[in-house]
Formats: structure tokens, C-alpha cells, sequence
């Protein structure tokens, strides 16, 4: 999926993601205040061919369960997993499907821009989001943002105290994701 400028291979090797070490948040907005929600189990794997001077991502893949995104706010969190349609569709998950743009910006690290999959509440769309990989080894760490509206995924933006308060459309995720 990533071209590759080496023909020396350092490594192939299947990693998994080490939830402990990884971070993920969704920040979003209110008609009260701005609100934050983070995923505590995050489950994935990654088959990379990593060289000198680049990598090559094979496949990419992550799963948050649903009932994992929390605010810290029980009642919140419920009317988050309604609107998300945890039920019918428990989990959200990612699958890369081409990488480009890549940069080296220092040894063992880069910056590329990351196209996938993303399926939320049972909708799949495409996604463009810019990362930096950081290769040691003690494994692979992605991070980066996103932004997009709820409403792509046919999402209804969550509403509470009988509509009294409604959240923002638009939600932005920040990740740092550990594979090891």
C-alpha cells in the first residue's frame, strides 16, 4: 500500500496494540459547554515491513468498542452509546486503506497522510488523516487528528435534558496509538 524506497528489509512483523500505552479522545461541543469523551480499550493490529529510510504499512486495523468511549458522566455516556447505536453496532473500527505523502522527518520517524475506512453506528466512510509514526524497538506509535461532523455517518448529535441541551455536529479525535 506505501512505497518503499529501500530494498534492505529490517523487519516484518505483525504488532498489536497496547491499549495501556495508547490515548484517544473526542473532543466535541455543547449549547452548555464543550465535552470530552476517551476510549479505554482500543484493539488493533498492524503488518509492517519497516527499511532505513521508510515503511511500508501492509494492513492497519482498529476496533473501539462503543461502551469503551467515557465522558466520566454516566448519563452521558448512555446517550452517547444510543446515539452511536451501540445495540446494533457495538464496536467502531478503522481499516487503512493506502498511505501517502510520506516524509522522513528524523531517523525512525515519519509524516504521510492515511486514508481508511471508518465505520461508525454501522456507516462506512473514507477518511484523510495526516499522521507521524514514530518506529523504536519497543514498537510503533501512530498519532494524529481528525475532524468531522457526527452527521456523516448518520449520526444524530446527542441532545439531554429533554433537549434542553444539544451537542455540536462537528467532533474532533486526537489519538497516539501504541502498537508493540
Amino acid at each position: 500500500m506505501l512505497f518503499s524506497f529501500s530494498a534492505d528489509k529490517e523487519a516484518l512483523r505483525t504488532y498489536k496494540t497496547n491499549a495501556a500505552a495508547s490515548t484517544m479522545k473526542i473532543l466535541g461541543t455543547s449549547t452548555l459547554h464543550d465535552w470530552e469523551m476517551k476510549a479505554v480499550d482500543l484493539q488493533g493490529t498492524l503488518d509492517v515491513d519497516v527499511y532505513q529510510e521508510s515503511l511500508k504499512i501492509n494492513e492497519l486495523k482498529l476496533t473501539v468498542p462503543v461502551e469503551a468511549l467515557r465522558s466520566g458522566k454516566s448519563a452521558m455516556d448512555n446517550n452517547a452509546y444510543k446515539a452511536l447505536k451501540e445495540k446494533d453496532h457495538p464496536n467502531i473500527r478503522y481499516q487503512l486503506v493506502s498511505v501517502s505523502e510520506m516524509e522522513k522527518l528524523a531517523t525512525g520517524k515519519f509524516k504521510m497522510l492515511s486514508r481508511g475506512k471508518l465505520t461508525v453506528a454501522g456507516n462506512t466512510r473514507i477518511l484523510n488523516v495526516p499522521i507521524e509514526v514514530q518506529v523504536s524497538d519497543s514498537g510503533i506509535e501512530f498519532s494524529g487528528s481528525t475532524t468531522f461532523n457526527m452527521s456523516s455517518f448518520d449520526v444524530e448529535a446527542p441532545s439531554f435534558m429533554m433537549g434542553a441541551v444539544t451537542t455540536g455536529d462537528k467532533i474532533t479525535i486526537n489519538f497516539t496509538i501504541k502498537y508493540n
